[in-house]
């Protein structure tokens, strides 16, 4: 079943990239490519930040895996781990989206197609080396194509807010961006801390439902008011 996680997940970032072209107008592949460099350079700071705190959590010498078990275990964990994406992968949308002066939805919406893209190989990239988990379940293939449905549209949704924060010239829908992706990975961060302190399974599986719940119903509202800014633009 890993494989059909996998063929799903392909499959929704092809028809992405679809419309990013469609969208995007002319040029639309520079802008998918600023979205791809913003994602993979947002990687490199969350990763700066959370590998101090990490050894600090477990102790020098720790295996990764239980070092970022004991970081998740910690009760402050749930917003951190929410916050710390929320505020870095948003800056990796806006400041490309400055540099490339956009100046319509659909340029902003190829960058944030750009960023759920490389994001999407990402996964594949893991699912294919960590065969043996939860996907290869259908239902673990479902929830997998699933989260990357919502993750596309919340990406391509939460860059049109920030390419209105640019043309606007307005930070205070930068920080909308921030916090809807926030409370995006509010349930995800619950379902780790979860795990990682070996909650009851009626609790594991709340988190989980609503996390994916959840998610998909900010990624449409964030889908709706990147639209409804743009049309007040024009």
């Amino acid at each position: 079943m890993i494989w059909v996680a996998v063929a799903g997940i392909v499959a929704v970032g092809a028809v992405a990239l679809y419309i990013a072209a469609r969208a995007g107008g002319t040029g639309w592949w520079r802008f998918v490519l600023a979205g791809a460099a913003g994602w993979l350079a947002a990687q490199v700071v969350k990763s700066l930040v959370v590998a101090p705190l990490t050894l600090l959590a477990a102790g020098r010498g720790g295996q990764a895996a239980s070092a970022a078990s004991a970081l998740a275990s910690h009760w402050w964990y749930i917003g951190f781990a929410a916050l710390l994406p929320g505020v870095v992968e948003e800056l990796g949308k806006y400041f490309p989206l400055r540099w490339l002066r956009v100046r319509a939805r659909g340029s902003a919406l190829a960058l944030g197609v750009g960023a759920s893209a490389v994001e999407a190989l990402t996964l594949v990239a893991s699912l294919g080396a960590t065969a043996g988990h939860a996907h290869e379940t259908a239902l673990g293939a479902l929830i997998a194509v699933w989260e990357r449905t919502w993750g596309v549209t919340f990406h391509a949704a939460s860059a049109t807010i920030d390419g209105y924060a640019v043309w606007s010239g307005r930070a205070r829908w930068l920080i909308a961006a921030m916090g809807l992706h926030t409370l995006l990975d509010l349930g995800a961060a619950w379902y780790q801390h979860a795990l990682a302190v070996s909650a009851p399974h009626a609790v594991i599986r709340a988190a989980l439902a609503v996390t994916e719940v959840a998610a998909l119903v900010i990624a449409l509202l964030a889908l709706w008011l990147g639209r409804r800014l743009w049309a007040r633009a024009a």
